[in-house]
């Protein structure tokens, strides 16, 4: 794509953030166009000046590459040299302000995205210039949105003008560590632009529905870097049509061993195109692919050289425990801490994942997650625990990476994380999109050391606290008790009313009363409504199957099989 002159070199050691301007004004800002402040901008880089987008006081450059940092990305660009200056107010990247197609501003509202987040305001302006791109920011800020949204601009843009004909080759390829984050990424494009052709791709599925799919045509497809290479290797994924290339939380394809196949898929790619590359960490790997394959690209990094990445939304606890006082106070940590709310337990192995689970079991619902499980089943549990069917999951690291979880509460180290790295990982799961969240870490007394060391590596505070007493593990699992039964009660109620009664006809009464002389004969005695054995010819209440729902038929004799996870 277009590459840009005068960015910073290696010669460079620290700067003010630097960005040069593209020769023609990107036509999506309206605040850009005719304004002479800008047009004083592009006269000083004919002169070989180079303007400054300033948002801190200092960065590090990267070799072969510039330089934009931020802490304040939220609160305005500002273009700047020494007679003038151009400021673009919040209102202005607005996103319905923004010249967008009417088609793609609209799918956005409809998911309540009105404004954009600061990784996402950060990259907008330099992706759609078709920079090269190198984004750090903590976890949990929108990262894939940030990518999105200039991608589907132009695809949106390109459809406009042109025939979407079948059996289209794809124009955009993004890759993930994991197919958690893979579907999580796919998910986010498909609800951004729903009129786009979105595909998923990941191995322990089909491949052949896969390859049915891509024959059809798709314009996105998002996917692990094994499946991805088998699509290529056995001629059903064509990349010679790719514009845009994404590669989502680089730093963990190291830490899953995809290096080599993220650098043969690269170099399947055509030349002219454009690269993102999002990392929380910049591991040598993640350097050295990025001097190989990316053309002068752009640094954006809101993480700064703090290594705080764990967004400030994050309540941080440690705990001390003895190896064996530990799934005792598990216990009281999750109903004090996670107020009914969902939470997810971190260990080192799958033996623990599963023992621990199943310690939780007797009181609260609980279920592991781990590399043993199959596909089928993880996603069967990722689901139920999505949905709410139960509240705690207990998780190994590999198997975590890349939940889409949302509203998680609370996550617990169970046992201390391998490093700075890993403790932002799992504690990002929770405080996500701008909501709230705690992590707590259960330490021995021999380890406190390294708490503090986490402390300074993460650049975040922890509070040091004791394990909750039991008169408040009482009152805050009695608080919940009661909450779910006022729920439950609440449901069935607003469910009843909406079912009305039915007479002995099969009429809906619609007042919600029951036509008394009828009732025994609709349920039968009371135990025979629950058990589906009523002498009626329906088994359960309102002439509906106590165990599927469906009307006709009794519990006794329902073929339906009924997931209660």
């Amino acid at each position: 794509m277009t590459s840009i002159p005068g960015a910073v070199g290696s010669t460079c050691s620290s700067l003010q953030l630097l960005k040069t301007p593209t020769s023609s004004t990107p036509s999506s800002f309206s605040f850009f166009n005719n304004t002479s402040r800008f047009t004083t901008l592009l006269r000083l880089r004919s002169n070989h000046k180079t303007p400054t987008l300033s948002f801190v006081t200092s960065a590090i450059a990267t070799p072969n590459s510039s330089i934009l940092t931020s802490q304040e990305a939220f609160e305005g660009f500002t273009f700047q040299d020494s007679n003038d200056q151009l400021t673009i107010s919040k209102d202005e990247l607005d996103i319905s302000k923004l010249r967008f197609p009417s088609q793609l501003v609209h799918s956005l509202h409809n998911r309540g995205i009105t404004n954009l987040f600061p990784i996402q305001r950060a990259v907008l302006l330099p992706a759609i210039e078709g920079r090269d791109i190198i984004a750090r920011a903590k976890t949990g800020t929108g990262k894939t949105l940030a990518f999105g949204i200039p991608i589907l601009k132009g695809l949106t843009e390109d459809q406009q003008t042109n025939l979407r004909r079948s059996g289209r080759l794809p124009k955009v390829l993004v890759l993930a560590p994991t197919r958690e984050l893979a579907k999580q990424v796919e998910k986010e494009i498909k609800e951004s632009a729903p009129y786009l052709n979105t595909i998923c791709v990941y191995g322990g599925v089909s491949y052949d529905i896969q390859k049915n799919a891509l024959s059809r045509g798709v314009d996105v497809v998002v996917g692990t870097p094994g499946r991805i290479i088998d699509l290529v290797n056995g001629n059903s994924l064509k990349l010679s049509q790719i514009q845009y290339f994404v590669l989502d939380e680089a730093d963990q394809m190291l830490a899953v061993g995809f290096e080599e196949d993220v650098e043969v898929i690269l170099e399947r790619i055509p030349t002219q195109r454009q690269i993102m590359l999002f990392s929380a960490t910049m591991p040598g790997w993640v350097k050295k692919l990025s001097r190989k394959h990316l053309n002068n690209p752009l640094t954006i990094d809101l993480v700064g050289d703090k290594e705080e990445k764990l967004a400030d939304r994050i309540k941080l606890y440690a705990v001390s425990a003895t190896a064996t006082s530990k799934r005792r106070i598990l216990f009281g940590l999750i109903s004090v801490y996670a107020k009914g709310g969902k939470t997810i337990v971190f260990t080192r192995t799958k033996r623990d994942a599963d023992e621990i689970s199943l310690s939780l079991t007797s009181s609260i619902a609980s279920k592991a997650l781990h590399g043993d499980i199959s596909q089928y089943q993880r996603e069967r549990t990722l689901n139920g625990f999505r949905e709410g069917r139960f509240t705690v999951l207990v998780a190994t690291d590999v198997a975590a990476r890349g939940l889409d979880i949302p509203n998680v509460d609370l996550i617990i180290h169970y046992e201390l994380p391998d490093g700075p790295e890993t403790f932002v990982h799992r504690s990002g799961r929770t405080g996500r999109a701008g909501k709230e969240g705690t992590a707590i870490v259960m330490y021995t007394i021999s380890q406190k050391r390294t708490v503090i060391s986490l402390e300074r590596d993460v650049g975040s505070k922890f509070e040091f606290i004791s394990p909750p007493p039991m008169q408040e593990i009482s009152e805050s699992s009695t608080k919940q008790v009661v909450a779910t039964l006022d729920r439950d009660g609440s449901n069935w109620r607003s469910s009843r009313d909406q079912r009305g009664s039915i007479d002995r006809r099969g009429s809906r009464d619609p007042r919600g009363s029951t036509d008394r002389r009828g009732s025994r004969d609709q349920r039968g005695s009371r135990d025979d409504w629950l058990t589906g054995d009523s002498r009626s010819s329906r088994s359960s209440y309102g002439g509906a199957c106590f165990n599927c729902g469906q009307p006709g038929h009794r519990a006794s004799e329902c073929t339906n099989k009924r997931d209660f996870f």
